[in-house]
């Protein structure tokens, strides 16, 4: 169940496992709220709007599905329905936890602790987090499908109108202050001889544009939009690079891992604990442009630093597969029905 469709990460992990359960087996309906949701061969109920003034209508229709379809398991995708699924179906429910932004940590967990829903986090950031405020949870880690074939850099170059000769970045993200792209066109900016493509929209788009004109980045810095072949692009460029403030388990560092491209991203909740840095990739201070800069210029630099990266970014997210992603989350259900949730 999604509050919303959409392109995040979370809305690509729910279509993962819903065909992986459905491969697997099971009886599979998504409900999801307004917005686009890229699935296909799998019931999705649409829902009513998820705020303030629609939340009993949400929670009414939510109810019918939930009578209509008698499922064993009502699994959320996050944390803000976790009062709803009290409702709806406390016995037989969990909720997964996508990221928490830290403003909104000690409210979030006294939601929880008062809700009593099973959670589960995708990642170590995100556990370890709630954890620390008294909730207990389950890992359960994100998936990343088969990658696409790249798109080859020159290919890439003459699209965006780039440098074929500069480091090209390529940063998925919306346009958003938890992903804070701003920093990343400013970091981009600062290093020297490389080039970026920020594939995304949403609020911060015009800070985005202006901050990429008031630096003069016409020619090293294209703002592309939501692109149908985005992982193709990401898969094709020599870096993958995040400014996020805090994050679950990004989904773009897994494929970017998959596709044996390194990461350049920031320090921060959910990154810090999917990227080891030096290792399978390279951290940087959140929110400081000349820190992330400096690491775009370091990979950039280092052919054999990237090697080492991408082998090690390899090994990480072998365990990232659809298959072992499905199989635990099928071990969660069993463990939720047969009552032995972590406390």
């Amino acid at each position: 169940m999604l509050a919303n469709g959409g392109r995040a990460g979370m809305q690509t992990q729910v279509g993962l496992l819903a065909h992986g359960l459905r491969d697997a087996g099971c009886a599979v309906t998504i409900a999801c709220g307004p917005g686009h949701l890229d699935v296909h061969d799998v019931e999705v109920a649409r829902l009513p709007a998820l705020n303030s003034p629609s939340a009993p209508l949400f929670a009414r229709e939510l109810r019918r599905l939930v009578k209509r379809t008698s499922p064993h398991v009502v699994h959320g995708h996050g944390l803000r329905l976790a009062p709803l699924l009290r409702i709806v179906a406390r016995r037989r429910s969990l909720v997964t936890c996508h990221g928490i932004d830290p403003d909104r940590l000690e409210w979030t967990a006294a939601m929880l602790r008062a809700t009593r829903i099973r959670v589960a986090s995708c990642g170590e950031g995100p556990r370890r987090l709630l954890e620390g405020k008294g909730v207990p949870s389950l890992l359960l880690n994100n998936a990343v499908p088969p990658m696409p074939e790249p798109l080859s850099r020159q290919a890439i170059a003459s699209r965006f109108k780039l440098d074929p000769d500069a480091t090209i970045v390529v940063s998925p993200a919306r346009f958003t202050a938890q992903k804070d792209p701003v920093t990343m066109v400013r970091a981009l900016a600062y290093a020297q001889g490389v080039s970026g493509i920020l594939i995304g929209g949403g609020p911060l788009e015009r800070d985005v544009l202006e901050e990429v004109s008031r630096h003069n980045l016409a020619g090293r810095v294209a703002v592309a939009g939501w692109l149908g072949d985005a992982r193709a692009v990401l898969a094709g460029a020599d870096i993958v690079g995040l400014a996020s403030v805090w994050e679950g388990q990004p989904t773009v560092v897994l494929e970017a891992m998959a596709a044996g491209v390194p990461v350049v991203a920031t320090a921060c909740p959910g990154i810090e604990d999917t990227v080891v840095d030096g290792v399978t990739g390279l951290l940087a201070a959140p929110r400081d442009a000349v820190s992330l800069g400096r690491a775009f210029v370091r990979a950039a630099g280092d052919p054999a630093l990237r090697g080492r990266l991408v082998a090690g970014g390899r090994a990480a997210v072998a365990s990232h597969t659809v298959d072992a992603v499905v199989g635990a989350h099928l071990e969660a259900y069993q463990t939720l029905l047969a009552g032995r949730w972590p406390a």
